[in-house]
């Protein structure tokens, strides 16, 4: 078991040496290219992204080296059903998607693991965002392009001033926040708090008092399917989130994860909760003579297991910190045929698209760091109102918590909609004081169960278990 964080790191690059995916593929995918002549290839985008024109020169050469041609079917995430739009036949060449992050489990059944020798190197992918979320029974199925997390965004020149740190736990976060009049006076500290982002950004608290190393669940039981809310890890990351919101402006109830981190840029907070820019950050004022450090969400030295039912100590020094992620970004995948297996030309495509020729195809669209080779670049990919030094930290901050292999995927089940618009419910009534910590704790219990019954239990069991990389125990699946 490993508490530290800089063990943790030792082992992530060691087990990157060790991991058993599939191999490295050859460098460049093109000298590979078969022929795949009068072979059509659809690929699935959503329309907001304009990829006809955007890819149109690379779609071009693609097309005159293999033979194929590609077919637009063009979506709106917000609005249509992709799953329906996967059910349509695939085409001979095959099918390439690009979706939601967030929807990934409701269209896993729609994707094909992916090969070594894909053009694409699977080793290169963050060891935690690759095992535990964009992967099925121990397979790639999808290739994170944009896997945005929660970080804390803090003065770094008022902090040194006071001669106090960064945050490590969430008490050290809390001290920060009941002394801020002392170390930055006329500031406020701000966590976004707005409908989309809510139950994300309280699961992400939560995580490091409820998600012990030896638990692999985080919201139901693995064998009966009911929720496992009421318990006193949940009811301590409910208490601390309450206690810090009560400290801040009321306006946090309607920041998004970039309004939060603005508030920092604009020089209006000193401490905030927020996420980096996907693409260029529009209409940034950025205050003069501000220093801003980032880091990961902090983390706690205590975490409750559940199997044991105890709180388990964490090791002098060490932090117990698992980074939610998947609530948020975009991945690309290949449909999944009759047989199960992906067309040959779409896995071509696929690795011309987000293989070696990533950061020129993607230079205009989302996208943040999701590889080890990213790490050096992912700075300057877009002008985010950080420094270039600043921008370098908050990359280093989101590989080190993408490493991580207690990363969360973000209720990775088909429906989980309805999971977090009731945990936005009830965050809404607890900022309203219509809650205390306890009673909302157990209002989501109560709210969870009810939606595991309307669903079924076993057909939560199944596609949670599915999601975590368990065995499904032949229950039943939620198809839509």
């Amino acid at each position: 078991m490993i508490w530290s964080r800089t063990a943790a790191v030792l082992l992530a690059v060691n087990s990157l040496l060790l991991c058993g995916c599939p191999n490295k593929p050859a460098a460049n995918n093109k000298s590979n290219v078969a022929s795949f002549r009068g072979q059509e290839v659809e690929l699935v985008a959503p329309a907001s992204f304009q990829l006809p024109a955007v890819w149109e020169v690379a779609l071009q050469e693609w097309m005159n080296q293999s033979g194929a041609t590609v077919r637009w079917t063009e979506y709106d995430p917000q609005s249509d059903s992709l799953v329906q739009k996967l059910a349509d036949p695939i085409p001979v060449g095959g099918r390439v998607i690009l979706f939601p992050l967030r929807e990934l489990s409701v269209i896993d059944r729609h994707l094909a693991p992916l090969p070594s020798g894909a053009g694409i190197d699977f080793n290169d992918l963050f060891k935690g965002l690759r095992d535990r979320v964009i992967s099925r029974n121990r397979s790639p199925v999808a290739i994170p392009i944009a896997a945005p997390e929660f970080l804390c965004y803090y003065r770094a020149d008022l902090l040194r001033k006071a001669g106090l740190k960064p945050p490590e736990t969430w008490d050290d976060y809390q001290v920060l926040l009941d002394s801020l009049d002392k170390w930055a006076p006329g500031l406020t500290a701000v966590e976004p708090l707005a409908a989309d982002s809510r139950a994300a950004l309280l699961f992400a608290r939560s995580l490091a008092y409820v998600k012990h190393p030896e638990n692999y669940s985080v919201w139901f039981d693995l064998e009966s399917g009911q929720p496992v809310l009421e318990t006193p890890g949940f009811q301590a990351a409910v208490e601390s989130a309450s206690h810090a919101w009560k400290k801040m402006p009321p306006s946090i109830s309607e920041l998004t994860p970039l309004q939060a981190r603005h508030q920092i840029l604009e020089g209006k907070a000193a401490l905030a909760i927020g996420a980096e820019p996907t693409m260029a950050a529009k209409d940034i004022v950025r205050a003069e003579s501000i220093e801003i450090g980032v880091c990961r969400l902090p983390g706690s030295r205590r975490v409750y297991n559940t199997n044991s039912k105890r709180w388990d100590s964490i090791p002098a020094s060490g932090v117990h910190g698992p980074t939610l992620s998947g609530f948020d970004g975009w991945a690309i995948g290949v449909g999944s045929t009759d047989s199960g297996k992906s067309a040959d030309a779409a896995l071509n495509l696929l690795g011309s698209l987000a293989g070696d020729q990533f950061e020129s195809n993607w230079a205009s669209l989302p996208k943040t760091p999701c590889r080890e080779s990213q790490v050096t670049t992912a700075a300057s990919w877009h002008e985010s109102g950080l420094t270039l030094e600043e921008a370098s930290k908050s990359v280093d901050a989101a590989a080190l918590t993408l490493r991580d292999n207690q990363v969360v995927a973000d209720l990775p089940i088909p429906k989980s909609a309805q999971f977090r618009q009731a945990t936005n419910e009830v965050i809404a009534r607890l900022l309203k004081d219509e809650l205390d910590a306890t009673a909302a704790v157990h209002q989501l219990q109560v709210d969870f169960t009810a939606i595991v019954k309307e669903i079924g239990a076993d057909t939560i069991r199944a596609n949670y278990r599915r999601g975590l990389g368990l065995p499904a125990l032949n229950s039943p699946e939620i198809t839509k």
